[in-house]
């Protein structure tokens, strides 16, 4: 069997190494999730847009992207780059006792909260179809 890496593949489809410092491509991809830069209405629909692409290497769809989208890339960049300054800011706003409340409030607040809303639910809809109800078991 063979098998390759990302990283392998990546480089002999477009001929270069890709290597981000360690946590940046992690902390980008969060980042770029709560700004949605990478969204069709910013970027286009990648997956119709490779179709539509009529070179097949690399470098070809590169600059057919590039001319055909002439401002994604650059606008992408920067709603990340203003979103990433926010993050940045809230970071400076972690200590121990705000990551305490965190776990506080996942562990006690909304572990029983959600198992007791789940609860209720189950059993009213239980009870309007005459039929018994019960949590499910972890294995379940």
């Amino acid at each position: 069997m063979i098998k390759l890496s990302f990283q392998e593949l990546a480089e002999g489809l477009i001929g270069e190494k890709i290597k981000f410092p360690k946590y940046t491509s992690w902390i980008l991809n969060q980042v770029n999730r709560i700004s949605q830069a990478t969204r069709p209405r910013i970027v286009g629909q990648m997956s119709e847009l490779i179709k539509q692409c009529p070179e097949r290497s690399f470098e070809g769809w590169k600059r057919w992207y590039l001319k055909t989208h002439p401002d994604a890339i650059k606008n992408a960049t920067q709603r990340i780059s203003s979103k990433l300054k926010e993050v940045k800011d809230a970071f400076e706003e972690i200590d121990e006792e705000l990551i305490k409340k965190w776990v506080e409030d996942l562990v006690l607040i909304k572990t029983f909260l959600g198992l007791r809303i789940q609860e209720a639910v189950l059993k009213k809809l239980a009870e309007m179809k005459g039929v018994k109800s019960r949590l499910a078991t972890p294995q379940e």
